[in-house]
C-alpha cells in the first residue's frame, strides 16, 4: 500500500546554512554564486541538511502570500487615509515642500559650481 501525504503541510524547522551564514550566496575570491550546501536558500533542516524541494517551494509560496497580505492590508489603509479629512492637503503641502528643498540645493549647487 503507497504511503498517504499527511492532509496538512507543515513548515521543516530550520537554521541558517552553516556554509554561507545564512546569506544563500558562496563568495569565492574570483566569483560568487548560490550557495550549492542551502540550494542559495540561506536556510537548512535542524540536521543541517538541505530542505527537500518541495518544501522550499511551499515555503516560499506561503511567504509570497503572507507579503500580498500584508501589502495589501497597506493599500486598504492608504486608501482610507486619503479619505480623512485635510491629509490629501497635508500630502500637497508637504510635496510642494519637498520641491522647494530641491530647488534650493539645486541653486547651492550651482552656486558652488560657479565659484559663488
Amino acid at each position: 500500500m503507497a504511503k498517504s501525504k499527511p492532509l496538512h503541510w507543515q513548515e521543516p524547522e530550520t537554521v541558517d546554512c552553516p556554509q554561507c551564514s545564512g546569506s544563500g550566496e558562496f563568495r569565492g575570491m574570483f566569483s560568487s554564486g548560490p550557495c550549492a550546501m542551502c540550494d542559495g536558500t540561506g536556510l537548512v533542516g535542524t540536521d543541517g541538511e538541505p530542505l527537500p524541494r518541495e518544501d522550499l517551494l511551499a515555503m516560499m509560496r506561503r511567504q509570497r502570500d503572507r507579503i500580498a497580505e500584508q501589502l495589501e492590508g497597506a493599500r486598504k489603509h492608504y486608501r482610507q487615509l486619503l479619505h480623512t479629512p485635510g491629509v490629501r492637503e497635508a500630502l500637497a503641502a508637504e510635496h510642494e515642500k519637498q520641491q522647494e528643498r530641491q530647488r534650493d540645493e539645486d541653486m547651492a549647487f550651482r552656486k558652488r559650481l560657479n565659484g559663488g
